[in-house]
């Protein structure tokens, strides 16, 4: 398959998405008063062998990352879920999240403590990093730092040259911290962010990590588990600010999906 036919297709695709999305797949959901209503607009295909623990739109492709061994980095033909293995890693490395920033991609990996930084055009590996946290988990980025989740209540901010931790927020709601926090996306000044085996995303005030609202992905993620049972949690957010949308899916889902928030 060659992903130049698709890297200037993804915002095309999105427009007949829109246009196209079925009316009996458009869900509200309203849990309290910091709840993110959203619609569903489709349904994509996703591998269902992809251990989902990265996922990112860059130059209108999608990016994905996946752990257990193999764990790989591949752009995502969104119109049959199919891909390019551009990145294999070596199986003493369990792959966690990605993000792209400056022509560069950086992974993270479970728990050897050791990131890996890749060319974003030709996936030749460029360089690695090492990080304190115990364990990697999600990634994202704004405009001046590389944002770092590692499964607790902590989101860390890390140099872009020195790939050193600047400093950190904890998640928290009115009452207690939030912990499991783990795929990440920067999205119009907040950070959203998965919380692991929950079917919740929470929006993220980057200041002080103040949750300031949160989506119920319940029928979404009991729509897949009736359907396929062996599909996992929950675990990737994607978020193209062309148009507006952003995909979500899980650890061995066959199924992404493309929503709006309202």
């Amino acid at each position: 398959m060659k992903y130049k036919h698709y890297a200037v297709a993804f915002l095309g695709l999105a427009t007949i998405l829109f246009s196209c999305g079925k009316k009996n797949n458009e869900s509200s959901v309203v849990v309290d008063s910091l709840a993110l209503n959203y619609t569903v607009l489709n349904a994509l295909p996703h591998d269902a062998k992809a251990f989902t623990e990265g996922l990112e739109v860059s130059n209108n492709k999608i990016l994905e990352s996946t752990g257990q061994n193999g764990s790989w980095i591949a752009e995502v033909n969104p119109g049959n879920g199919a891909h390019d293995k551009k990145v294999i890693l070596d199986n003493r490395y369990f792959g966690e999240g990605i993000t792209v920033m400056n022509n560069k991609i950086y992974q993270l990996t479970y728990k050897t403590k050791i990131g890996f930084i890749y060319d974003a055009k030709t996936y030749k590996k460029i360089g690695d990093f090492t990080y304190p946290m115990a364990e990697g988990w999600g990634l994202t980025h704004d405009d001046k730092n590389i944002i770092l989740s590692d499964g607790t209540d902590k989101i860390y901010y890390l140099d872009t040259t020195s790939l050193k931790v600047v400093r950190a927020i904890s998640v928290h709601d009115r009452s207690s911290k939030i912990k499991n926090v783990n795929e990440l996306e920067y999205i119009n000044g907040s950070i959203f962010a998965n919380v692991w085996e929950t079917s919740w995303i929470l929006r993220i005030d980057p200041k002080d990590g103040k949750v300031t609202g949160r989506m119920d992905m319940s029928p979404i993620t009991n729509e897949i588990k009736r359907s396929y049972p062996d599909a996992d949690v929950l675990n990737g957010i994607a978020y193209d600010s062309n148009s507006k949308a952003m995909i979500v899916t899980g650890k061995l889902w066959p199924k992404s999906y493309l929503i709006r928030l309202q």
